[in-house]
């Protein structure tokens, strides 16, 4: 069962036995010449496919006899799987094993919104190209947006690309159909040690720690910064836990960071190793509702007392930790592997700091921040 609602059921994927298949191919006559055609039945219905040359349905016909004789089943091309079916054993297969919590949740609201109401009734051989453009252009109509659209294409594509492993399909149909296309990148402006610190001066000790976090060690808010424990940090860096490329890595820990962690740890007084260093609200664990109401009510009124632009998102802290990587001299492939990206990304999206940077205004990042302290 999916986490967004349940309309994926795991029991609904198990495949019914079908009628043994005999496939052979004749040559038949036609207006423009002699065509190939292959023959087999399904069930209690005759079916067939054809084809310009002999030697395309030879291999079409080879091929399926010997993914019967792989399979052990004497059925391949009348199989009647639905795409809900389907999808339902991908989830419990797949989803549920390789996937982390998060990443379900958004998969699960793509299925229970976009994908089954759509095609969910669908055999999984019928879905073409076509199929899939003409149901993203449904969805334009009724007014969702390219990034959304994208998203759901990606998971349809991930649930047909098992069906293809599984001889279920003999394409990808998502993969080759046409999508919207998508913005360019949003640019984000590097947040200053200054700005960084006049929205710490507007802020309880906690969310200031909060934000200290993440624009001093340039962790993903929601990912990182809001699952870390105190186990993690050590006395010169942080172990980051990638939930999504599932490469961790070290990050440095500057001192002044070092010293607000410190002075946060005591006076939280005892705590254990496993406990969260930014506890949500009430002292559990974040959830979603939790943290949009923390951007809601305590981070956008800061940013903009301290002069961000509207739109400003607390995830643009990591351009302040970035920035001060670069203006100490750090190269691209050093910031990357600091913020946990690819040297292209970390280029892409920081393309305006590294072009600022002065040689000859080298700067620590401990000194940067320090003075904006001052």
């Amino acid at each position: 069962m999916s986490p967004a609602g349940g309309s994926i059921s795991p029991g609904a994927a198990e495949r019914q036995p079908i009628a043994s298949v005999l496939v052979s191919v004749h040559r038949v006559a036609t207006s423009s010449g002699n065509a190939w055609k292959v023959r087999w039945r399904e069930g209690d219905r005759n079916r067939s496919r054809s084809f310009e040359r002999k030697r395309d349905a030879d291999r079409f016909d080879a091929e399926q006899r010997r993914l019967r004789q792989l399979r052990g089943v004497d059925h391949v091309i009348g199989d009647d799987t639905t795409l809900s079916a389907w999808a339902s054993k991908w989830w419990t297969d797949f989803a549920e094993v390789h996937l982390h919590q998060r990443t379900q949740a958004n998969y699960a609201t793509q299925l229970d919104t976009r994908i089954i109401p759509e095609l969910g009734g669908m055999r999984l051989r019928d879905i073409r190209p076509a199929t899939v453009e003409a149901w993203i252009a449904t969805l334009q109509r009724r007014g969702d947006g390219a990034p959304s659209i994208v998203r759901a294409s990606a998971v349809l594509s991930a649930i047909l690309q098992r069906a293809l492993a599984n001889d279920l399909v003999d394409m990808n149909a998502a993969r080759a159909a046409r999508k919207p296309r998508l913005k360019p990148p949003r640019r984000v402006d590097p947040i200053s040690p200054n700005v960084v610190e006049a929205i710490r001066a507007q802020l309880e000790p906690a969310d200031a720690m909060l934000v200290s976090l993440l624009a001093y060690s340039g962790l993903r808010p929601e990912s990182e910064a809001l699952t870390l424990t105190w186990r993690q940090v050590g006395e010169r860096s942080l172990a980051i836990h990638a939930t999504k490329t599932g490469r961790d890595r070290q990050v440095k820990l500057l001192k002044p960071l070092a010293d607000d962690l410190r002075a946060w740890r005591k006076a939280a007084g005892n705590v254990e190793g496993t406990s969260l260093v930014i506890p949500g609200p009430a002292g559990k664990p974040w959830t979603s509702q939790g943290w949009q109401n923390w951007r809601r009510r305590v981070w956008r009124p800061a940013a903009t007392g301290a002069g961000l632009p509207d739109g400003s998102r607390p995830r643009d802290l990591r351009s302040s930790y970035a920035s001060v990587l670069i203006a100490s001299g750090m190269s691209v492939v050093e910031v990357a592997q600091e913020l946990g990206h690819s040297p292209s990304m970390c280029l892409t999206t920081y393309a305006r700091a590294f072009a600022e940077y002065d040689p000859k205004k080298r700067v620590s990042p401990e000194l940067a921040i320090q003075r904006a302290r001052r």
